[in-house]
């Protein structure tokens, strides 16, 4: 094992107590990692405080168990597992500035080279969830049932149900959470299964994209899908609908939040760099997908401006 993943999993085996959180937005990576390591976790250590928090978008499923309410206090004398991010800023519980201390496990570009506490990253991972299980694999030789059910969740999900990265390591990891006791058609009934919301969401999508170059985008207000009967989470996370449109190479997804702020999404065929136009704008992510956030619709034209200067890799 690497040396700094054996140093946080030494570090996740002395504490008494570890409060698991994810990032802002949560999508099923985010949830997959931070409810995957809570019930290893405990399965693991039954006499240790295993916490989970965060929120958890409704497009996931049914099937979601609710995250933990946890005190001050608690996460104060706790150790903080950071997944899927390593930004403090975009942590969803900013609590985790309270912690005792805090170790990370990311597979994102970091925004920086220098962190004040323990990160392990993999940038070529498909999910952070992926680097969950194979740790966890490694080091303990097996993963519950439960626990690997919201690993595989991340791993589908963010893989794009493995359109994205179908290499034989990504499909072994699956394939051996799969033969925990995953029951993946269940699963799948839930990631796609629609309600006259998101049917009419996805119809508003279609009649209001534009191109610019070689973009393909969307601008979404809070009083258009509020009109629709969809709150912030449901009306954010859809940049793929517009995936490859036209043979166009890039596509970008703009959600205004209950904050003013706008949800920036990118993506790309993997042929153009995302992750350094969302850099320029505060933002960071993997080269093909990453996003950013904006102060207001204003900025739109200057990130379609960027990505029509995205790098060209391949």
């Amino acid at each position: 094992m690497n040396e700094i993943a054996k140093q946080i999993f030494e570090k996740i085996e002395k504490a008494d107590s570890i409060v698991i959180f994810g990032h802002k937005s949560p999508d099923g990576d985010c949830v997959g990692s931070v409810m995957g390591m809570k019930y290893a976790l405990s399965d693991y250590f039954p006499k240790k405080h295993i916490y989970a928090v965060g929120t958890h978008p409704e497009y996931l499923g049914r099937d979601i168990d609710k995250s933990d309410e946890v005190s001050d206090e608690v996460i104060a004398s706790s150790l903080a597992l950071l997944v899927d991010l390593s930004d403090l800023k975009r942590v969803e519980d900013q609590r985790i500035n309270m912690a005792k201390e805090i170790v990370c496990v990311d597979h994102h570009v970091p925004d920086k080279d220098e962190y004040e506490f323990l990160v392990y990253r993999e940038v070529d991972a498909p999910s952070a969830t992926y680097i969950l299980a194979k740790l966890l694999f490694e080091r303990y030789g097996h993963i519950c049932a439960k626990a690997s059910k919201y690993l595989f969740l991340g791993l589908v999900t963010d893989t794009g149900r493995f359109q994205f990265d179908c290499e034989q390591d990504t499909l072994e990891i699956g394939g051996k959470l799969i033969s925990n006791g995953v029951d993946y058609k269940a699963l799948y009934r839930e990631l796609y299964r629609q309600n006259s919301k998101d049917l009419r969401y996805r119809a508003f999508i279609y009649n209001h994209f534009a191109f610019s170059g070689l973009v393909t985008y969307c601008c979404v207000s809070k009083k258009e899908y509020e009109a629709l009967g969809l709150e912030q989470n449901e009306a954010s996370g859809k940049v793929n609908l517009l995936s490859l449109l036209d043979d166009h190479p890039i596509w970008a997804f703009f959600t205004e939040q209950n904050d003013g702020t706008i949800r920036v999404e990118l993506r790309s065929d993997g042929r153009y760099n995302m992750q350094k136009v969302a850099k320029q704008f505060n933002g960071g992510g993997h080269i093909p997908a990453s996003g950013c956030t904006l102060s207001s619709f204003d900025r739109v034209k200057d990130v379609l401006e960027a990505l029509n200067k995205a790098e060209l890799i391949a």
